[in-house]
C-alpha cells in the first residue's frame, strides 16, 4: 500500500493519464492528417510505435524526478518538507480537465458529423473542415453528360493482402450501389483499376474514361473500427462537390450503410434523381456477416478470373461465405454464376448445371427480387440449355435494376447476337463498352460482332480509336487478326497477329493452329498440337483429342497415309463416346472432320447431316457449323454436298467469308473440281487461289 500512495504522491498516475489522453488526441489527429494526404501506412505505425515507447519513459521520470520552483530535480534531492508535489498535483488535475474537455468535444464532433443528415445540393454550400464536412456547390441544373462518375480505386494504408481484399470490397460494393441509379453514368470496376496508384491528373484521367466527375476515396481498418473517406471532384474545374469522412464500427450493416449514403451523397450532388424502387435497392443490406462479406468479395476476385483455379478458388470462398451466412442470397447468386462458368467454359457436366439451379432456388427463397438472382437465372437458360428466348427477360430485368453494369449489358447483348437481333445485340454490346471504356474484351467483342457481320467499315473505325498503348491486348490480336482474314484475305496479318496473341498465353490455341494450316506451315500446326496442355480439349462447342488432331494436321499437310492410324483410332474412340452420349453434337462435329479424312462418303455425309441436326440453334454459330461440316464432306469427296453448304454460309451474311475457304487445305482435294471452281467464280470472280 505505501508503495501505491507513493506513486500517488509522485502524481504517477496523474502524469500516465495525461499522457494517454494527449496521446490519444495526437492519432486522432495524425490519422485525419495522413488520410488525407494518403501517407503510406508506416508513417502512422511509426506515430503509434513512438507515442507506446514513450508511454514508460513518461512514467519513469514522473516516479524520477519532481518538479520544484527551482525547475526539475530528481526525486531523491528534494526535502519532503519542501515538496510542492500537492500543487503539482492540482495542476495537473486542471489540465487532465482541460485534456478531457478537448477530447469529449472531439469525440462529439466526430460523431456528430458522421451522422448528420444530408442536404441539397442544389441549395447548399458549406466549406471543409479537414475533409470532415460534407462540400456542395450551389450550381445550375447538371445536363446528363455531367451526371457521369469514375469511382478510383480507394487508397488503403496496410501491407496485409487481408486489407487489399478489403479495401477492394469496398470499392466494387460502392460501384455496385451507384450501377443502380439509372440516371447516373458509372465507369465499371476494370476500366477504374488501371487507375490505382497512377500519376495522372483528374482532368486527364476524367477525359480518358468520358466522365465529368471523379470520386477519391481511402479506407483504413484499425482493430473493430473502419475509417473512410471519399470526395467528388469536378474534372474540369477541380472543385469539390462532396466530400465525408465515416468513422464507424466494423461490421456489416456499417459498410451497406457508409456505401448507401455515399451513392445517395453523390446522385445529390450530380442532381440525379432516385426513383423508390433505386431507394429500395441501395437500402438493400445482403448479410449482416462481416465474414460472410468478406468471404464472398474474395470469391468475386477469384471469379473474374475466369480459369479452372480462379474459378475453384471462387467456388470455395462462396461456400465459405454461406457457410458463415446461409441466408446471404448474393452469395447463392455468385455460386450459380461460378458454376454455370464452370460448365459452360471447361466441364460440361449436367451436374455442375443441376448444383447452379439448387443455388437459384436457395437465392430466390431468400431475396426473390435479387437482381443478381435475376443474371444467374439468365446464364442458366443460356449457358446451361443454349434458351435465348428463355434467357433473354432475366437478362433485361437485371439490366433494368443495375443500368450501369457493363457485365449485364455484354450479357444481354450475347444473348441478343446469338437470337441475331444484331442491331439490338451491338446496341447492348456498345452501352458494355460505353461503361467499361477501358476494357479490351468490351472493345473485342463490338470488333468480333462486326467482322461477323461483315461490317468491316465499322470494326476498322472502332480499331482506328484505339490507343496504341492497347492494340498489344491478346484479345484484341486475336480479334484484329481475324479482321484482316475476313475483310480481305490478308493471311500474312492473321497468321501474325495470332501468334503474337497465343505467345501470350492468353487465347485459345486453336486460332494459332488454324493460322498455320492456312499459310501450309504443317510443321508448325503439329507442334502447336504437341504442345497443348489437355490429352482432350472440351469445351460446349467441341470435343476432340490431340491424337486427332495430330492426324487432321497430318491430312491436311498431304500425309494421309501417316494420318489414317490415328484417325482411325479416334474413330473408335469417338463413336464409343457417342454410344454413351447418344446425339451429343461435339461429338458429332468431330466424327464428321474424322470420317471425312478417312474417305468414307457415306459415314461422312451420316455425321456431317447429324453434326447440322443436333447444333445448338444459334444463329451467331450457325454459319461455323456449316463451315465445319463443308470441310468434313470436302475431304470426304462429296463436292456438291460441301458447296452447297458453303453457299448457305455465304448468302447468310453472317460468318466466315470466302477468305477462310480459299485457304483452308480442307478444300484443296476439291479445288479442281469444276463444282468447286463454279462456285468460286461466282462467289469471288477476282479472288486468287492460294
Amino acid at each position: 500500500m505505501s508503495f501505491f500512495n507513493e506513486l500517488k504522491r509522485r502524481n504517477v498516475f496523474r502524469v500516465g493519464i495525461a499522457y494517454a489522453v494527449v496521446a490519444w488526441l495526437l492519432m486522432q489527429f495524425a490519422d485525419v492528417v495522413l488520410n488525407n494526404i494518403t501517407a503510406p501506412a508506416w508513417v502512422f505505425q511509426a506515430i503509434m510505435l513512438l507515442l507506446a515507447v514513450g508511454f514508460p519513459i513518461v512514467l519513469i521520470i514522473a516516479w524520477a524526478f519532481e518538479m520544484t520552483p527551482e525547475g526539475l530535480k530528481k526525486e531523491k534531492y528534494v526535502d519532503r518538507s519542501q515538496s510542492i508535489t500537492p500543487q503539482t498535483g492540482r495542476k495537473l488535475d486542471r489540465a487532465i480537465i482541460g485534456i478531457l474537455v478537448v477530447a469529449l468535444a472531439y469525440f462529439i464532433l466526430d460523431k456528430f458529423i458522421d451522422n448528420a443528415p444530408q442536404t441539397d445540393s442544389a441549395e447548399t454550400a458549406q466549406s471543409v473542415s479537414n475533409n470532415e464536412s460534407k462540400i456542395e456547390s450551389s450550381s445550375p441544373a447538371r445536363s446528363q453528360s455531367e451526371k457521369s462518375v469514375a469511382v478510383l480505386p480507394f487508397a488503403f494504408r496496410s501491407a496485409n493482402q487481408e486489407d487489399r481484399f478489403f479495401a477492394e470490397g469496398m470499392h466494387d460494393d460502392l460501384l455496385t450501389q451507384l450501377a443502380k441509379i439509372g440516371s447516373l453514368k458509372v465507369i465499371s470496376r476494370t476500366s477504374v483499376m488501371e487507375y490505382k496508384d497512377t500519376t495522372k491528373k483528374i482532368p486527364e484521367i476524367a477525359a480518358e474514361l468520358g466522365v465529368a466527375t471523379i470520386v477519391e476515396g481511402g479506407v483504413q481498418r484499425s482493430g473493430s473500427r473502419i475509417r473512410f473517406n471519399a470526395q467528388l471532384i469536378d474534372a474540369r474545374t477541380d472543385e469539390h462537390l462532396w466530400a465525408e469522412t465515416y468513422n464507424r464500427e466494423l461490421t456489416a450493416e456499417n459498410l451497406f450503410d457508409i456505401q448507401a449514403e455515399i451513392a445517395r451523397a453523390i446522385a445529390q450532388a450530380l442532381q440525379a434523381a432516385l426513383d423508390p424502387e433505386e431507394e429500395a435497392r441501395i437500402d438493400r443490406v445482403l448479410t449482416s456477416n462481416l465474414d460472410a462479406w468478406e468471404s464472398y468479395q474474395r470469391a468475386v476476385r477469384m471469379r473474374q478470373l475466369q480459369t479452372t483455379e480462379g474459378l475453384s478458388a471462387a467456388l470455395t470462398d462462396v461456400n465459405l461465405a454461406l457457410e458463415y451466412d446461409p441466408k446471404f442470397a448474393a452469395a447463392w447468386s455468385l455460386k450459380a454464376i461460378v458454376l454455370l462458368l464452370q460448365y459452360w467454359f471447361y466441364d460440361t457436366n449436367p451436374e455442375t448445371r443441376d448444383l447452379a439451379w439448387d443455388a437459384i432456388e436457395r437465392g430466390r427463397s431468400i431475396d426473390p427480387t435479387l437482381p443478381e438472382l435475376d443474371i444467374a437465372e439468365g446464364y442458366y437458360q443460356y449457358w446451361g440449355f443454349w434458351d435465348y428466348e428463355k434467357a433473354l427477360p432475366f437478362m433485361q430485368k437485371a439490366s433494368a435494376a443495375l443500368p450501369n453494369n457493363s457485365r449485364v449489358h455484354s450479357a444481354r447483348g450475347y444473348v441478343l447476337r446469338r437470337m441475331g437481333d444484331w442491331d439490338n445485340a451491338l446496341a447492348a454490346l456498345e452501352r458494355a463498352r460505353e461503361l467499361d471504356p477501358r476494357n479490351i474484351l468490351a472493345v473485342a467483342d463490338i470488333i468480333t460482332t462486326s467482322n461477323w457481320l461483315h461490317r468491316f467499315d465499322q470494326a476498322g473505325r472502332i480499331y482506328a480509336n484505339i490507343p496504341e498503348s492497347d492494340r498489344d491486348n491478346p484479345i484484341l490480336l486475336e480479334a484484329i487478326g481475324d479482321f484482316h482474314l475476313q475483310s480481305s484475305g490478308d493471311i500474312k496479318s492473321f497468321q501474325h497477329l495470332n501468334h503474337l496473341a497465343f505467345a501470350s498465353g492468353a487465347v485459345s490455341p486453336e486460332n494459332t493452329w488454324y493460322s498455320s494450316l492456312y499459310v501450309d506451315d504443317f510443321d508448325a500446326a503439329l507442334q502447336e498440337v504437341a504442345e497443348w496442355q489437355e490429352r482432350y480439349l472440351v469445351t460446349n462447342y467441341q470435343y476432340v483429342t490431340k491424337d486427332f488432331l495430330t492426324g487432321l494436321t497430318l491430312y491436311y499437310s498431304g500425309n494421309p497415309e501417316k494420318a489414317r492410324p490415328l484417325l482411325f483410332e479416334s474413330l473408335q474412340e469417338f463413336e464409343s463416346l457417342l454410344q454413351e452420349n447418344e446425339g451429343d453434337f461435339t461429338i458429332l462435329r468431330s466424327l464428321c472432320f474424322i470420317t471425312g479424312g478417312l474417305g468414307d462418303q457415306q459415314a461422312a455425309t451420316n455425321y456431317c447431316k447429324a453434326s447440322l441436326d443436333a447444333a445448338p440453334r444459334d444463329a451467331f454459330s450457325e454459319s461455323t457449323y456449316l463451315f465445319d461440316a463443308a470441310t468434313g464432306l470436302a475431304m470426304a469427296g462429296e463436292t456438291q454436298a460441301s458447296v452447297d453448304l458453303l453457299k448457305a454460309m455465304l448468302d447468310s451474311g453472317v460468318g466466315p467469308t470466302v477468305y477462310p475457304i480459299m485457304y483452308h487445305p480442307a478444300f484443296d482435294g476439291i479445288r479442281a473440281d469444276p463444282i468447286y471452281t463454279e462456285f468460286m467464280q461466282q462467289y469471288a470472280p477476282e479472288a486468287k487461289q492460294p
